[in-house]
């Protein structure tokens, strides 16, 4: 097996990758649209790309991820899915070649931060390594698809920001980038709970309104069931509303406003103030 350590700059390493392949698979919490396009420019009419990433309303407040980015790759046919939990940065290319590294899908990432990663240049490692992706890019119960109603309803939400409201950053992107993790409400968005209220309606709407009705951000299914009548109430003609909040919870996950931690817990990714 051949290992290479590389360090930035890297995009050309990247982008001769991308030229020289069919097949990528890409993992990157956080996708700027300078790569985007790097990437949409480079590949070769017939490449097939699948891209894994962390789907968040407050990576987009903040700008570490671009919605352009998402949306540029949608409209290419690149099939582009959300898993919360994701920190990981992994490129595979024909199950023939694949860098681990440090490196988002970013300026920063692939050029102008310090990144360090390997280059492998190995089949067997390779093909291992697109086997673990597709495991996870196709299970349904942790992965979800980006759709266009999706961008639509996050771009609608932005542009509630009241436009006197300064954008606050508590880290640099590069520090952002660099870090191990996420620390305690680095990713909870901050623009304002009437942004998001104001865009969803019917039962996302409600279900939201019973999630604000919670007070803590880190809640289970049971709290959200105690809200049962209220919303029976509201649509009468439903006869499983369990069922009606279960499917609600996971739009809501899709839009990035919610976090499936397993076992029926969930955490909140917006502050209420």
């Amino acid at each position: 097996m051949k290992l290479k350590i590389i360090t930035n700059p890297v995009t050309e390493i990247f982008s001769d990758l991308i030229r020289s392949s069919h097949e990528q698979l890409l993992v990157s919490p956080f996708i700027k649209t300078n790569a985007a396009t790097m990437i949409l420019e480079n590949k070769s009419s017939d490449a097939e790309i699948s891209i894994l990433t962390n789907y968040k309303l407050n990576s987009f407040y903040r700008r570490s991820s671009d919605l352009n980015a998402i949306k540029s790759c949608i409209d290419n046919n690149i099939d582009i899915r959300n898993y919360p939990s994701l920190h990981a940065k992994i490129y595979i290319f024909d199950s023939r070649q694949a860098i681990i590294t440090s490196a988002n899908l970013t300026l920063g990432g692939l050029e102008n931060n310090y990144e360090c990663g390997i280059l492998i240049d190995d089949s067997s490692t390779s093909t291992q390594l697109r086997s673990n992706f597709f495991q996870l890019f196709r299970d349904k119960d942790k992965v979800s698809s980006i759709t266009p109603d999706i961008i639509s309803t996050t771009q609608d939400i932005l542009s509630k920001v009241p436009k006197e409201k300064t954008i606050h950053f508590d880290k640099s992107e590069k520090e952002i980038f660099a870090e191990s993790k996420y620390e305690p409400e680095d990713d909870l968005y901050d623009g304002g709970v009437d942004t998001i209220s104001e865009t969803l309606s019917g039962w996302r709407l409600d279900i939201f309104k019973a999630l604000l009705e919670i007070p803590v951000n880190i809640f289970e299914l049971e709290q959200v069931y105690t809200h049962k009548q209220q919303l029976q109430k509201l649509h009468p003609d439903n006869r499983n509303i369990e069922a009606k909040i279960r499917q609600q919870l996971q739009e809501l996950r899709d839009l990035g406003l919610v976090e499936f931690l397993g076992s029926g817990v969930y955490r909140k990714l917006w502050k209420d103030y």
